[in-house]
C-alpha cells in the first residue's frame, strides 16, 4: 500500500506582539484566528511533600483559575515531561569536583508546566471565529487576574513570549527538549507516530465507544505499597515519575467551559428523554438518574460543567520500548479506575492537539462532560524540587539522584523559617549518621567556617586528613591536656566563671549531683578572688575604689568593718600622749595634773571598780604611768623634750574636723590590710595548681567567717581539697588541666577531638568534653568573622547532666548571636526520650533536625514524633526514606529527612568514590587509605591513585581493601600480576593467600617477591 504524503501544516497564522501594545505577554494566533495567551508556571505541590491540603490547595486555585476564565473558553494544562544531562559544575576543592563529576552526564527529569487559555471555536459545524475587540480585551484582563492568582500562591508565572511558544511547539513536534530540537518526517499510523526514530504513542483515558473513568475521584492518591510511606499523598498520575524508557512525555490536559445556560438545557432535555424510555431499557433510568445528580452537584456547589480531554503522549526510541511504556500506563491506570481508549486510531490528530493551544482542533469524540471539581482531579499537581536560591548551600541528591542546592542556615533564618541554626540528628546504628556528618562538614569548611568535632568513634579522620585539620586523640601517653584557668583579663566575664565553676564542682563531684546554692555561691567567690589576686595585685586597684566598698571586699576575707575599727582604736591608744591619757593640756599646771589623775585611778582602779564595765587593767597600768611621771617636774621635762613633736601633732588633729581624719585613718587601715592580704595570697601563675594552692589558704578563712560561718555539711573543704588533689601535681590527672594545649589550636579551622579512649572513664570524660565545649566557646566568641559549628557525637552524654544542663542551654541559646551552630548526634532512642537536658535545652532549641532512617523505631515513632513535633504529614516524608523505587541508575546512597523550621524534606546522600573512601567508618578502607596517605603524602594525590588502582584491580573494593591491608602498602605492579595469577587457581583469592602467608610463616611482600623470581626463572 503507497503511503500517503502531505504537508504537516503548522496550526497557527503568528503573533500579535505585547511589545507593540504595552503588554508583558505575546499572543499566539492559532490558525482559526482565536488568540492564544499562555502562562508557564511552576506546579504548587512539591513531588514527595506528603501533605493533602497542598493538593487540595492547588485544586482550589486551579478552581479559581477556570471560574476566572469562565464560559466559551478553554482552559489547557502541559505538563511537559523531558530528560536532561547533568552538567558538572567546576570547583578549585579536589572533592567537591569529584562529586561533580560523579553526576556528569546522568540523565535527569525535568517538568515544564503551560496553562493556555483560548476562545471555543465551533471547528465541527464548519463555523469560524469571528473576531471580537471585546471577547479579545476580555480574555486579556481575565488572564492578568489569573496571573496575579498564581503569583499570590507561589506557582511562579510567566507570560508566555514568542521565544517561549517556539520553543514549547517546536519541543512538542519533534518531541525533544533535552537537547536543539532536529525535525524530520512524521509518519502515522493508527497505532502510534512515527517522528524521525522515535515512536510516538498517544493513550487517550476517553474511549469513543464507551467511557470507563472512576464514579468518585480525589485531588490525590495514597502511595502504593504496604509499609507506613503507604499513607503519604501523592498525585493521582504519580507513577509518570516512575517512567523510564522514554524520551518525552506530555500529558495534555484540556477544559472546554460552554455557555452554562445552553448546557444545562441540553441536560434537562436529554435527562427527560431518558427517562421517557426508562421502561424499554433499564440502562436509561440509570443515565437519567446520573444526570440528575450532576445537575443537583451544579445548582447546589455552583460547578461548572466542561468537556474534559486527557491523554498521555510519549516518545521511545523503539517500538518494544513504546509498547513496554504503553502497558505499563494503561495498568496503572487501570488501577485508578480508568479504562484507556482502545480505538484512539486518530494518533496524529491527537498529538496536534497537544501543541500549546491548539485544544481548538479537539473533536467532540475524544471529550467527556464531567464537572469543573471532578475534571480537576485529573490535572498534575506535583513539580520537582529545585535549587534554593542563596549564597551559602550544600549539596544533596533529591529524590531522583540529582545534585540539588539547599541552604540549611542562611535562607532559612531570612524567610523566618528557623531562628537558629542548632541541629539535632537522630538515626540508629548504621543508618549513615557520621558519613552524612562528614558530607556536610567537608562542604561547610569550603566556606569560612570553623569546625569543632567531639567525636567517640574515629568518624572523622579521613575528612580532618584531607582538611589538614587537627586531629587530637586522648591516650594515657600522650592525654589531652588544657588549661582552662589561663585566660587574659579581657576574657574574665560570667560565662567563664560559670564554666570554671561547673569544672571544679564537676571534677568533686561528679556529673550527677546537684549543686546547691552554698556550693556555687562559695566557688564562683574562690575564683572571683583568685583572679582578682592575680589580674590586680600589686597594681594599687584601691585607689580609685571607696572605703564601703574596699570594706565588701575585706568581708570575703573574713575582715569586717568592727575590725578595722578596732584596729583603729587600738593604733589610737598607743599613739596617745600621757596628757591626752590624764585628759589634760600639755601645758596644764600641778594642780590640774593632780585633780584629774587622781580622779581617773579612782575609777579604774581594780579594787575600787571591779565592776566597772569600761575598766581594762591596761588603762589602769598606763593612767598610773602618766600620773606618775608629770607629777615629777624632773621627768615632766624629760618627757616633754623627747615627745615635743607628737604632742604638737595631737594638738593639730583636735584642732580639725574628725569626721574627715576618721575617713582618713580608717582608710589606712583598709588599704594596710589589702596590701598584707594580696603578699600572702599572691598568685604568680593561673592554672589549676595554683587555683588548687589559693583554694588552701583562701578557703580556710572564707569559711571560718565570724559571722556566716559555713558548716562541713554544707562545704566539706577536707573532701574538697582531697578530691581535687588528683588534678594537682603529683596526681593522676595532673597535667590534664595544667599544661597548654597547642596555641595553634585557636587559628584551626577544623578541629577533631576523639576522646574514644577516655568515655568509659566517669571522672575524666565529662571533664574532657566540657573543656573542649570551652575551647569552641573562647572561638565563638573572639573569631566574629567566621561561622562557627560544634559538633558533638555521643560524647553529649557525659555533660548531660543537672548539673551541666544551664550550660548547654547557655551554649545553644547564645551561640546564634555570633554566627554559630550547635550539632548533637545520637543513635539511642531512650536519649532523646528520656533525658530531660536534651529535651529542654538540645531540642527546644534546635530549630533544625536531622532524621535518618527511622523503621527501627517505627513501634516507637510517636514518641519520637510528639518530642520533635512531627506531624502526620511530616512522619509520613519520614517513612518514605529508602523507600521509594529510584535506585535506577544510580550509585549507592542514603536517604535522610530535613526538617527546618515546621517542615523538612527529604534528600539523599550520594558522593563520588573519592568522597566514600574519606569518609567511611569501615576501620579496613580507612587503613588501606592511610596506607596510601603515608606513602604518597598528600592526600588528594593518594586517593587519586587509590581510585586508579581499582580501575587497574578489576575486582572489588572490598577484595582490594583486604588485599592492601594484607600487604599493608599500597598495591603496585608486582602485588597487582600475583593477585591476578593468584585468582585462577581458586575462587576465594584472599583466603588461599592468608592460608598460603600462615602455612609459610612470611609476609606477603616476601610471598609475592619470592613468586614473581620463580616465574621469572621459568621463563
Amino acid at each position: 500500500m503507497k503511503t500517503k504524503k502531505q504537508i504537516f501544516d503548522i496550526p497557527f497564522i503568528g503573533y500579535d506582539y505585547g511589545r507593540d501594545h504595552n503588554w508583558n505577554f505575546d499572543v499566539l494566533i492559532g490558525k482559526y484566528g482565536n488568540p492564544v495567551i499562555g502562562i508557564k508556571i511552576k506546579n504548587m505541590v512539591e513531588q514527595y511533600s506528603a501533605d493533602p491540603d497542598n493538593y487540595f490547595q492547588f485544586h482550589a486555585v486551579l478552581t479559581q483559575v477556570v471560574s476566572i476564565i469562565g464560559e466559551n473558553h478553554i482552559v489547557q494544562k502541559i505538563d511537559i515531561f523531558s530528560k536532561k544531562k547533568y552538567i558538572a559544575e567546576t570547583s578549585e576543592e579536589f572533592l567537591q569536583q569529584k562529586y561533580s563529576e560523579h553526576f556528569d552526564g546522568r540523565m535527569y527529569k525535568t517538568i515544564d508546566t503551560l496553562l493556555l487559555f483560548t476562545d471555543i471555536v465551533d471547528t465541527e459545524k464548519k463555523k469560524r471565529y469571528t473576531y471580537s475587540e471585546k471577547s479579545y480585551k476580555e480574555l486579556r484582563d481575565k488572564c492578568q487576574k489569573i496571573f496575579m492568582l498564581l503569583s499570590q500562591y507561589n506557582c511562579e508565572p510567566q507570560f508566555l513570549r514568542e521565544r517561549d511558544f517556539e520553543y514549547y511547539i517546536n519541543g512538542i513536534l519533534s518531541m525533544q527538549f533535552g537537547e536543539i530540537p532536529t525535525f524530520d518526517n512524521i509518519q502515522s499510523t493508527n497505532e502510534y507516530v512515527r517522528i524521525g526514530d522515535q515512536f510516538v504513542k498517544t493513550i487517550s483515558y476517553v474511549d469513543v465507544e464507551n467511557i470507563e473513568l472512576p464514579s468518585e475521584i480525589e485531588p490525590y492518591s495514597m502511595l502504593g505499597g504496604n509499609g507506613s510511606a503507604s499513607d503519604t499523598a501523592v498525585d493521582n498520575f504519580s507513577f509518570i515519575n516512575e517512567l523510564e524508557d522514554y524520551r518525552t512525555i506530555v500529558y495534555n490536559q484540556i477544559l472546554t467551559i460552554p455557555f452554562q445556560a445552553e448546557q444545562l438545557r441540553d441536560l434537562d432535555k436529554k435527562k427527560k428523554k431518558h427517562e421517557g424510555v426508562s421502561k424499554n431499557a433499564p440502562s436509561n433510568a440509570i443515565i437519567a438518574e446520573e444526570i440528575e445528580t450532576l445537575l443537583h452537584h451544579i445548582a447546589t456547589d455552583g460547578q461548572l460543567i466542561v468537556n474534559a480531554h486527557f491523554s498521555i503522549v510519549f516518545s521511545a526510541n523503539t517500538q518494544g520500548e513504546m509498547e513496554n511504556t504503553q502497558s505499563f500506563i494503561e495498568s496503572k491506570l487501570f488501577t485508578k479506575g480508568i479504562v484507556v481508549s482502545k480505538n484512539a486510531y486518530n494518533q496524529l490528530e491527537l498529538l496536534r492537539c497537544c501543541l500549546p493551544g491548539n485544544a481548538v482542533e479537539l473533536k467532540g469524540y475524544d471529550l467527556f462532560m464531567t464537572t469543573s471539581e471532578a475534571a480537576l482531579c485529573f490535572f498534575f499537581k506535583e513539580s520537582y524540587s529545585i535549587n534554593e536560591d542563596s549564597n551559602f548551600y550544600l549539596r544533596f541528591t533529591d529524590r531522583q539522584g540529582i545534585p540539588l542546592k539547599i541552604d540549611p542556615a542562611d535562607l532559612p533564618m531570612k524567610t523566618g523559617r528557623i531562628n537558629n541554626r542548632n541541629k539535632f540528628v537522630l538515626g540508629p546504628s548504621g543508618s549513615g549518621k557520621s558519613f552524612l556528618m562528614n558530607n556536610i562538614i567537608e562542604q561547610y569548611l569550603t566556606y569560612n567556617y570553623d569546625v569543632v568535632i567531639v567525636d567517640t568513634g574515629d568518624s572523622y579522620s579521613g575528612t580532618c586528613s584531607y582538611k589538614g585539620g587537627k586531629y587530637i586523640q586522648y591516650t594515657e601517653e600522650n592525654p589531652i591536656t588544657m588549661n582552662p584557668f589561663l585566660l587574659k583579663k579581657e576574657e574574665f566575664n560570667i560565662e567563664k566563671i560559670e564554666f570554671l565553676t561547673n569544672l571544679i564542682f564537676l571534677i568533686w563531684q561528679g556529673a550527677d549531683a546537684p549543686m546547691s546554692s552554698a556550693q556555687k555561691s562559695i566557688l564562683d567567690n574562690v575564683l572571683m578572688s583568685y583572679y582578682h589576686q592575680f589580674f590586680n595585685s600589686g597594681s594599687k586597684w584601691y585607689e580609685d575604689k571607696g572605703s564601703d566598698e574596699l570594706i565588701l571586699h575585706l568581708e570575703k576575707y573574713n575582715i569586717h568593718e568592727e575590725d578595722i575599727h578596732a584596729d583603729y582604736y587600738r593604733e589610737l591608744q598607743q599613739s596617745k600622749t600621757y596628757y591626752d591619757i590624764l585628759e589634760i593640756p600639755f601645758n596644764a599646771t600641778t594642780e590640774q595634773i593632780k585633780e584629774n589623775g587622781r580622779k581617773l585611778i579612782r575609777f579604774y582602779h581594780p579594787d575600787s571598780n571591779i565592776d566597772n564595765p569600761e575598766y581594762n587593767p591596761e588603762n589602769f597600768h598606763r593612767i598610773f604611768e602618766a600620773y606618775e611621771t608629770l607629777i615629777d617636774e624632773n621627768k615632766r621635762r624629760v618627757y616633754d623634750e623627747a615627745h615635743l613633736i607628737l604632742i604638737q601633732s595631737n594638738d593639730i588633729v583636735k584642732q580639725g574636723e574628725p569626721v574627715e581624719e576618721w575617713d582618713i585613718a580608717i582608710r589606712k587601715i583598709i588599704i594596710k590590710k589589702i596590701i598584707e592580704l594580696e603578699e600572702k595570697l599572691s598568685v604568680s601563675e593561673l592554672s589549676f595548681n595554683s587555683f588548687y594552692e589559693y583554694c588552701g589558704h583562701f578557703l580556710p578563712i572564707y569559711l571560718n567567717n565570724k559571722k556566716h560561718n559555713i558548716r562541713e555539711k554544707e562545704f566539706n573543704l577536707r573532701t574538697f581539697l582531697f578530691v581535687l588533689k588528683d588534678f594537682y601535681k603529683g596526681g593522676r590527672y595532673g597535667t590534664t588541666l595544667n599544661e597548654s594545649a597547642n596555641n595553634t589550636l585557636f587559628d584551626e579551622s577544623f578541629i577533631v577531638f576523639e576522646i574514644d579512649n577516655v568515655k568509659d572513664n566517669p571522672k575524666l570524660f565529662p571533664i574532657v568534653t566540657l573543656i573542649i565545649m570551652d575551647t569552641f566557646i573562647q572561638k565563638m566568641r573572639l573569631r566574629k568573622d567566621r561561622r562557627k559549628a560544634l559538633i558533638i557525637e555521643e560524647a553529649w552524654k557525659a555533660i548531660a547532666s543537672k548539673l551541666m544542663g544551664g550550660y548547654i542551654l547557655y551554649l545553644y541559646k547564645t551561640v546564634r548571636k555570633f554566627w554559630g551552630e550547635a550539632i548533637v548526634v545520637t543513635q539511642e532512642l531512650d536519649d532523646i526520650i528520656g533525658n530531660s537536658v536534651v529535651k529542654d535545652s538540645i531540642i527546644n532549641n534546635s530549630d533544625t533536625f536531622i532524621l535518618l532512617d527511622q523503621t527501627k523505631f517505627k513501634d516507637n515513632f510517636d514518641r519520637i514524633a510528639a518530642l520533635l513535633s512531627l506531624n502526620k504529614v511530616e512522619q509520613n516524608k519520614i517513612f518514605t526514606i529508602n523507600n521509594l523505587n529510584n535506585k535506577y541508575g544510580r550509585a549507592r546512597f542514603k536517604e535522610f529527612y530535613l526538617k527546618r523550621g515546621s517542615k523538612g524534606e527529604v534528600y539523599g546522600n550520594e558522593v563520588s568514590l573519592e568522597q566514600y573512601l574519606t569518609y567511611t567508618t569501615e576501620k579496613p578502607e580507612k587503613m588501606a587509605i592511610e596506607y596510601y596517605v603515608k606513602k604518597y603524602g598528600n592526600y588528594n594525590d593518594a586517593l587519586k591513585i587509590f581510585v586508579l588502582n581499582l580501575q587497574e584491580f578489576k575486582d572489588s573494593l572490598e577484595n582490594m581493601v583486604a588485599f592492601i591491608n594484607l600487604y599493608k602498602k599500597p598495591l603496585d605492579r608486582k602485588s597487582m600480576s600475583f593477585y591476578v595469577n593468584m585468582k585462577y587457581k581458586g575462587q576465594n583469592i584472599l583466603k588461599i593467600i592468608i592460608q598460603k602467608m600462615q602455612d609459610e610463616e612470611k609476609k606477603l611482600d616476601e610471598i609475592i617477591n619470592r613468586s614473581l623470581h620463580y616465574e621469572y626463572e621459568k621463563i
